[in-house]
């Protein structure tokens, strides 16, 4: 079966980027960003500002590392199902109430954040990803961001789907 040859050189981003922009907010809490991860099957959700701006990137590697960073010991529970809170367990109990209340901003990459314009193209998308070593890309269309393309979207583009 013959395939058509696709030009990632001479085909927009805006061909494939996804038009439903899922985004968290850098005051929003690990859990809601947890959720919005977990709910809508992606890894990466980018962080917006007020002015739906790019300020950050959110990852589940972000998730995982405050994940492990809030881990609770399992003595902890043991202490909890006797009603027997020292107060040194008392003082990690508070710790880790409030790194549980830890926000978005607390946890997000900001350093390995990328865009590309909607008028660009996917090749020059595909380089940027592979050169940072990024999954996703911000779409902007002037100073908001407005989408986000993933290597998977490429990847269909270039092999079908």
């Amino acid at each position: 079966m013959a395939t058509t040859k696709r030009d990632p050189s001479n085909t927009a981003v805006s061909s494939i980027m996804s038009t439903s922009l899922i985004y968290v907010e850098p005051q929003e809490s690990i859990q809601e960003a947890a959720a919005k991860l977990i709910k809508n099957n992606v890894s990466v959700l980018p962080v917006l500002d007020d002015k739906a701006a790019l300020i950050g990137i959110f990852s589940d590697d972000d998730l995982l590392v405050e994940g492990v960073r809030l881990h609770l010991p399992t003595v902890f529970g043991i202490f909890a199902e006797f009603g027997a809170w020292p107060p040194a367990v008392k003082h990690y109990e508070t710790q880790l109430r409030a790194a549980y209340a830890s926000k978005v901003a607390d946890a997000m990459e900001t350093t390995k954040t990328a865009s590309v314009k909607v008028n660009d193209t996917i090749e020059t998308a595909a380089t940027i990803m592979h050169d940072l070593k990024l999954r996703t890309l911000a779409v902007t269309d002037g100073p908001k961001v407005v989408a986000v393309v993933t290597r998977s979207d490429i990847l269909k583009f270039l092999f079908g789907e």
